[in-house]
């Protein structure tokens, strides 16, 4: 009980500061919490961009085959398998450019089946599961997704499972480059599917977005199975992924000039378009938290003041208990748990306001990047920034006092005329 009233008791005509004090922090934290709240918010929303658009991938395709055009309708042919894109890149020298860049490696392919008036076509995708799976969106119905282990098994979609009339567990045959049918086994089935640097739509085939112009269906098995069916380890398409984003300028220069000789071979990015798209939404993030940092220190400064002069005018009585015997850490004691009391009320008060009036959603200014709204979020780093404010304005109101208690004698304080 002694302590609470060395701490809060006697403030006298200081009680006006000391409340000041407090409203004041209390502002800073709210305004400073809500600004953070809308730049973390920011930051998720621009997180989200960088999923969803990937600028660290790098896609490398061949040109498009033209076969996939000439595909027939009907008659009675034999079964056919043929690559979406021709199949130009040396995987040897696409690892070799790479370097300690990721590469994923793809053999698009294409079954075409044609009997009569009728045709039953399906995409046939080589890939690597373990690595795709982060890249691409697969969404499984029944049966599990395939692993790297698995030799002559499929994941399907829906759509071309139903037009094959095939169930997990089920098989159905493709023709190999030396004229045999390979049986691939399905093991999974999708109902939903989401394949980054899809191909175009150029043929009929089964579809899940009967209306999306890339292809949006097929089955996809190991590259290791592909190789089998196309019969060579020529790559039709493939991604790299670089270490960092910024990184990809000068990843596809190097791509560029290892593939100078072979037109046919195309080298993408989208990390040029994507600092267009979000250039101005960074800089309005930047000005938010230009403006957290100016009102932290300008409000965070009056506060410690306000407090520097409370503490002045209370350092007899902090000297006096020094003078009792009391450690100087004991006798400073209600200096600190008044100042911390103070600072994180005014913090709290203050989160809660910014929580309260803070909008649910806030569109970012920008004049290019269509990031969608902005959902302003409070977490560790909001609390603990408001909380540090707070702290570190006690801080600096206390450390000359703190300092003339530790430095000069007691008695010299002691006889000094109050302010």
């Amino acid at each position: 009980m002694i302590w609470v009233k060395l701490a809060f008791g006697g403030f006298g005509r200081r009680f006006v500061e000391a409340l000041a004090a407090a409203i004041v922090l209390a502002a800073t934290s709210a305004t400073v919490a809500g600004s953070l709240m809308v730049v973390e918010g920011a930051r998720n929303t621009l997180g989200r961009a960088i999923r969803q658009d990937r600028p660290d991938i790098i896609e490398v395709k061949s040109r498009f085959n033209r076969a996939l055009f000439e595909t027939p309708r009907s008659g009675n042919l034999p079964p056919l398998t043929i690559p979406v894109y021709e199949p130009l890149i040396d995987p040897t020298e696409l690892e070799k450019a790479a370097g300690d860049n990721q590469v994923v490696k793809r053999q698009s392919l294409f079954r075409n089946v044609v009997s009569g008036d009728s045709f039953l076509n399906i995409y046939i995708f080589g890939i690597d599961p373990d690595v795709e799976r982060g890249l691409s969106s697969f969404s499984l119905a029944r049966g599990r997704f395939l692993r790297a282990e698995d030799r002559a098994a499929a994941v399907i979609d829906q759509a071309s499972a139903q037009a094959l009339g095939v169930n997990v567990g089920g098989t159905f045959p493709v023709r190999k480059a030396d004229g045999t049918d390979l049986q691939l086994t399905v093991v999974g089935i999708l109902d939903g599917l989401e394949l980054r640097g899809a191909p175009p739509r150029s043929a009929e085939a089964p579809s899940l977005r009967p209306d999306s112009t890339f292809v949006s269906s097929g089955a996809f098995v190991n590259i290791q199975t592909s190789e089998d069916i196309f019969g060579r380890e020529s790559l039709t398409d493939a991604l790299l992924i670089a270490r960092s984003a910024s990184d990809v300028p000068a990843l596809v220069a190097k791509l560029q000039e290892a593939f100078r000789l072979e037109p046919g071979i195309f080298v993408t990015e989208r990390y040029g378009q994507y600092q267009r798209k979000v250039r101005d939404f960074v800089l309005t993030l930047a000005l938010f938290s230009a403006v957290s940092i100016a009102t932290a220190l300008l409000a965070g400064s009056f506060a410690s003041n306000l407090l520097h002069d409370i503490y002045v005018e209370r350092r007899r009585q902090y000297a006096t208990l020094m003078a009792l015997g009391f450690p100087p850490a004991m006798g400073i004691g209600p200096a600190v748990i008044f100042g911390l009391v103070l600072g994180l009320a005014a913090a709290t008060f203050g989160g809660l306001a910014a929580r309260i009036f803070v909008p649910r959603t806030f569109a970012m200014p920008s004049l290019m990047a269509d990031l969608g709204p902005t959902k302003p979020t409070i977490d560790w780093v909001v609390v603990c920034s408001v909380v540090a404010i707070a702290i570190a304005a006690m801080s600096v109101g206390l450390a000359s006092t703190m300092a003339r208690l530790l430095r000069e004698p007691i008695a010299a304080t002691l006889s000094e005329a109050s302010p």
